[in-house]
């Protein structure tokens, strides 16, 4: 099936039953059939996307095969040549989503741009493999819903493209009903596969020798290595003091259940890794074992290795056999701990639940410390998913090494019951595209796939969504399964969608969208949010934060000049804002950025309300810009509210600041969360430059265009005092390329900026 046709297939198996090597035989069909075809693998997190293109590369990227595999990600930039050489592109489900976007090589204004052309290569993609599809129930699923549906149709476009090519050329069309792109999801067991195998293309309704064929759903029993389960239930109504009661019992289950085997335990937070580990060599030391989780290498060579490491807890843990594994850890650090545990010399990793999906580590024994983590969206601890929970199980039991795994699952005491009940009967997968709705059909109207209230429709019967909406309506809202109630509902869907996104200007459409041949057109708000990858309300927040910098600058240049002389200097002299007022344009920038819609969900943990108050104290502007128009008088931390300090906003603007004034942070959480922060900053500032040039309002936009360059040197240069010791470099760089733009009066597409 795999190797010998061109099947979509869905496989639901366990973790660690191979089913990547399930996907290696699909390439290679794929290249023995078309050996200029590309592969496109869908990783959900980055950890497991750079973990398998290193395996890959060594396997496929090396004689006999030497195949070219790149990585497209937020963090990797390739241009047109190398992705359009490339043999296997892996990739996060949001990169590919925002490539594909640009399949048509053209995007209304944005056709001449670097962020739409090269993407032709879109169309030679003869295979998609779709790792832990399964995660389509889950919040980033509307995402995943997205590239399939696109996929589908534009293999269903490019097949009708060369049909018609064929026919012009008076050549016999004797192409088969297969669809050009092969759809390959791999995933855990499944509660309800058969909607997802009619979702990517396989025949699930027919009776005929091909129905179901490419549909293989195993039961979650069915592994490698045999796996024993212990479902303990603990007390406790508050989350810290539940999982510290929680200690003492791992390191009893792992004397008990693997003494001398490795083990891993799963937690939710990277200070949960710190405190579990801690524990562990407490209770190791009270039975005079201190290094009994060393391996046989031996304390000088552990101590050896340790000094090699930057993270100072991670440095003390090592040297009692206990390794650390987290997203906050330098690179370096982690590879360390990974190999250390492979190769046996420590035999216990404490680690957050991304090492679940990311890096293949095997074990013994799998300790799930709890199944809630914190959720920065709704500022409370949530449940993990069960296909979460199934994931973390899955690394227990190593094939080579174990008859069999060990699993303890440590949940809350009123939740003992559920687990027991539904752990291998896990609910059936439900689609997530109604919160993402608006931003998946705003991206269609912008790519000019749909045109009317029909085509809208018509693209939802494409999703999962349609599929789950017919056959468990009323979790949907839809009166019934029937084909007349489903078809109301979508209209009503579309409708709603289509209304918020005209509120927001993405779009322009009729008043009246109950017909389906109304029109509907995007606009350079919709347009910015499609090629920017930003949520359908954040292009209006950057146009109104930019109108009130550029209404700000005009006030401030007016009355510079009523109170002094021109300066001379020609035309940097003429556009040369004070200094007061320049640092305030420079800071309201940042702050609009920082209160859009894509920082709603950056964590504000316990307490952080009072470390984010106490950081303020520190840094130039505080949480707002209100003491720059105030004659510079920053309020006190007492006068603050507490709610704009829990603001995950506010809290975004502070660590703007704390990295451009390389002010000192109070925990080490604030600098994973500055990278986050920092990794989205040069994406929105190029979109709120575009959404800018693009307003009508166009006065006053010289110097609003100067600003942007100076908030990137500032940036840049992670320095606030040395950006204006150096004004008149910068400004008579970023003045004399504005000047010479505008004399040519060139065009919003002659200035846009790569999208990463």
């Amino acid at each position: 099936m795999l190797y010998h046709t061109d099947t979509p297939v869905l496989v639901g198996a366990p973790t660690g039953s191979g089913k990547t090597i399930l996907a290696e035989l699909a390439l290679l069909r794929m290249k023995r059939i078309h050996s200029k075809a590309k592969c496109v693998y869908i990783a959900p997190l980055k950890s497991l996307a750079r973990e398998r293109l290193k395996e890959w590369r060594s396997r496929l990227g090396s004689p006999p095969l030497n195949w070219k595999v790149l990585e497209l990600s937020g963090d990797t930039h390739h241009d047109a040549r190398a992705l359009n050489s490339a043999d296997v592109l892996v990739c996060t489900p949001e990169k590919w989503d925002l490539i594909t976007r640009g399949w048509r090589g053209t995007t209304g204004s944005f056709s001449d741009s670097n962020s739409s052309n090269g993407k032709q290569f879109v169309k030679d993609v003869r295979l998609l493999i779709i790792d832990e599809i399964h995660l389509l129930g889950e919040e980033r699923g509307a995402v995943l819903e997205a590239i399939v549906s696109r996929t589908r149709f534009i293999s269903k476009h490019v097949k009708e493209e060369q049909k018609m090519q064929r026919q012009a050329s008076g050549i016999q069309d004797e192409s088969d009903a297969t669809e050009l792109t092969r759809i390959i999801g791999l995933s855990t067991a499944l509660a309800n596969p058969y909607d997802l195998a009619d979702w990517i293309g396989i025949d699930v309704h027919g009776s005929g020798v091909g129905s179901k064929q490419g549909l293989y759903n195993f039961r979650p029993s069915v592994r490698p290595v045999p796996m024993r389960v212990h479902i303990q239930g603990y007390p406790g109504r508050h989350y810290c003091p539940r999982m510290a009661t929680m200690n003492k019992p791992c390191y009893a289950a792992i004397k008990e259940h693997s003494p001398s085997k490795p083990t891993i335990i799963f937690v939710a937070s990277r200070r949960q890794t710190r405190l579990t580990a801690i524990d562990l060599i407490s209770y190791a030391a009270g039975d005079e074992n201190s290094m009994t989780f060393l391996g046989s290498s031996g304390d000088a060579f552990m101590e050896s290795v340790a000094a090699t490491v930057s993270d100072s807890a991670l440095r003390h843990t090592l040297t009692f056999g206990i390794g650390l594994h987290h997203a906050g850890l330098p690179s370096h650090d982690r590879e360390i701990v990974e190999r250390l545990f492979l190769d046996g010399d420590i035999r216990v990793l404490v680690a957050t639940a991304t090492l679940a999906w990311g890096v293949n580590l095997p074990a013994h024994l799998v300790i799930v410390k709890g199944t809630e983590y914190f959720d920065g969206k709704q500022s409370r601890y949530v449940d993990y998913p069960v296909t979460d929970v199934l994931q973390m199980m899955g690394r227990a039991g190593r094939p080579q090494f174990d008859t069999e795994g060990i699993a303890c699952i440590m949940v809350a005491e009123a939740k003992k019951n559920f687990y027991k009940k539904f752990l291998y009967d896990p609910f059936p997968v439900e689609s997530c595209l109604v919160e993402r709705m608006c931003e998946t059909l705003n991206a269609e109207i912008a790519i000019g796939t749909i045109k009317s209230v029909g085509d809208a429709i018509g693209y939802l019967s494409w999703t999962f969504f349609a599929r789950r909406a017919k056959m468990n309506p009323s979790f949907y809202g839809a009166n019934s399964g029937r084909d007349e109630d489903l078809d109301e509902f979508f209209l009503s869907i579309v409708k709603e969608t289509f209304n918020k996104l005209k509120d927001d200007v993405c779009i322009l459409t009729e008043d009246d969208l109950s017909r389906d041949s109304s029109p509907v057109q995007p606009t350079a708000l919709g347009q910015a949010a499609s090629n920017y990858y930003l949520q359908y309300r954040t292009p209006k927040q950057m146009r109104d934060g930019s109108r009130e910098v550029r209404k700000m600058l005009l006030r401030g240049l007016e009355s510079s000049n009523d109170t002094q002389e021109a300066p001379s200097g020609g035309i940097l002299g003429l556009y040369s804002p004070p200094r007061t007022l320049e640092e305030a344009g420079v800071a309201h920038l940042l702050f609009t950025l920082a209160h859009t819609h894509e920082f709603d969900e950056l964590p504000v943990r316990h307490t952080e309300d009072e470390l984010n108050a106490e950081l303020s104290e520190s840094l130039p502007w505080g949480p707002d810009t209100k003491q720059l128009f105030s004659g510079g008088v920053k309020k006190k931390r007492q006068q603050y509210d507490i709610d704009v300090m829990a603001d995950p906003h506010t809290k975004g603007f502070l660590l703007i600041q704390a990295h451009i004034s390389r002010a000192k942070l109070p925990i080490s959480d604030y600098i994973n969360d500055t990278r986050t922060v920092l990794d989205q900053i040069p994406r929105l500032l190029a979109a709120m430059q575009y959404v800018s040039l693009d307003d009508s309002a166009a006065s006053g936009s010289f110097d609003l265009m100067c600003m942007y360059s100076k908030v990137r040197q500032i940036l840049a240069t992670r320095s606030n005092v040395s950006i204006f010791q150096m004004h008149f470099i910068i400004r008579s760089c970023t003045v004399m390329i504005g000047w010479l733009l505008f004399v040519a009066d060139c065009s919003i597409a002659h200035i846009q900026y790569v999208v990463s």
